[in-house]
């Protein structure tokens, strides 16, 4: 029964180590998917920076501007009210356009280093594996 027990132990022990190493590697290939996908996220934060306050700079144009919505109000009402709408909804959707490309420029502002010193970590940490494991089969 005790020999069952063991077997049973280090089954779940090994199924938990290759947890914690599945982990490991879908960590470490994630963190190399987002560093080779960087480009596209600096495009998006150089189209939030362009595109979200030329679409707020228009939209306030119209708010603001007396005679486009007098004119449009009195004249075609349900339009007037679609485009009020439609303007609410832009300026909501610009902004939050604006405040992800400002996060996520805050947080691929320092990437290339924390990058560099993932990395090197890990090259000196599969380094140390490696000559230990070789020092435990010279034993």
């Amino acid at each position: 029964m005790a020999s069952s027990e063991g077997n049973d132990n280090d089954s779940n022990n090994s199924i938990k180590d290759q947890d914690k190493t599945s982990v490991v590697e879908l960590l470490d290939e994630l963190i190399s998917h987002m560093n080779t996908t960087r480009s596209v996220f600096k495009v998006m934060i150089l189209s939030s920076f362009i595109l979200a306050p030329l679409s707020l700079m228009l939209a306030a144009v119209f708010v603001i501007h007396p005679f486009f919505m007098n004119r449009i109000l009195f004249r075609i009402p349900d339009v007037g009210f679609f485009l009020l709408f439609f303007i609410g909804v832009s300026i909501m959707l610009a902004s939050m356009w604006l405040y992800i490309g400002l996060s996520e420029q805050r947080f691929f502002s320092n990437w290339d280093k924390k990058f560099t010193r993932y990395t090197s970590l890990k090259n000196q940490l599969d380094k140390e594996l490696v000559e230990n494991r070789d020092r435990l089969i010279i034993e």
